[in-house]
């Protein structure tokens, strides 16, 4: 008696969970939509003056991207319009070199972008940490500005850890934004198919994360370890 009483229980326990469950996932496929709605501060038409482009590794194009943008002030070069800014790629993972990059980078890229202009920062493993290496890096060349690269469905968290992990020191960087484009992480795509709508719901959550609990721990940002 008391076995089935047992059993009943955990049943009863287990459809809660899955109940609770779903109205989640019901919830954030219904709301995660919002994490597109970030507004970018460079339009990919006018480009800043910036002293590195901060790519965020780890999404598929973004080197890419940041490699096609990099080329653009690299062509604007000759007519003294923008200087070339370096090319800094964030979270590339233990192991990685020039080779890595240059096999992401489309060939006029790789014509011109030398190793010199690249930037690996290998040692850090999510976004807090992405921007904790930056700015400890970014303090030590003396960088006043930046402009980050990342995936749309990606940009809005990354710039709130970005804005929170920075406001721990007093260092006055200003950080520029473009999102990369990627089908299907766009408003009005996502649902359309079984991968943009795991990415995107997982980020949600994340953002629900990150909003409601998450507080950054203080930081030297003067100790730099690459």
């Amino acid at each position: 008696m008391q076995f089935r009483l047992y059993i009943r229980r955990l049943i009863q326990l287990l459809l809660f969970v899955v109940g609770v469950s779903m109205g989640v996932w019901f919830l954030a496929f219904f709301y995660a939509g919002e994490i597109y709605e970030y507004q970018d501060t460079v339009d990919g038409v006018h480009l800043p003056e910036v002293d590195a482009i901060v790519c965020l590794a780890g999404g598929r194009g973004r080197i890419a991207a940041a490699g096609d943008l990099w080329l653009r002030y690299w062509e604007h070069q000759p007519k003294g319009e923008l200087k070339v800014p370096l090319l800094y790629v964030s979270g590339m993972g233990q192991g990685s070199t020039w080779n890595t990059v240059a096999r992401q980078v489309r060939g006029g890229v790789k014509e011109v972008l030398s190793p010199e202009q690249v930037i690996l920062e290998t040692e850090s493993s999510n976004t807090e940490e992405n921007g904790r290496f930056l700015f400890r890096y970014a303090y030590k060349h003396g960088w006043k500005r930046i402009l980050l690269i990342t995936s749309r469905y990606h940009m809005r968290r990354s710039r709130y850890i970005f804005s929170r992990v920075l406001n721990q020191s007093d260092y006055p960087l200003e950080i520029e934004t473009l999102s990369v484009y990627q089908e299907p992480f766009e408003p009005g795509e996502w649902r359309q198919s079984v991968h943009g709508t795991r990415v995107t719901m997982t980020e949600y959550l994340k953002w629900l994360y990150y909003r409601a609990f998450w507080k950054p721990a203080n930081f030297d940002v003067t100790g730099l370890t690459f």
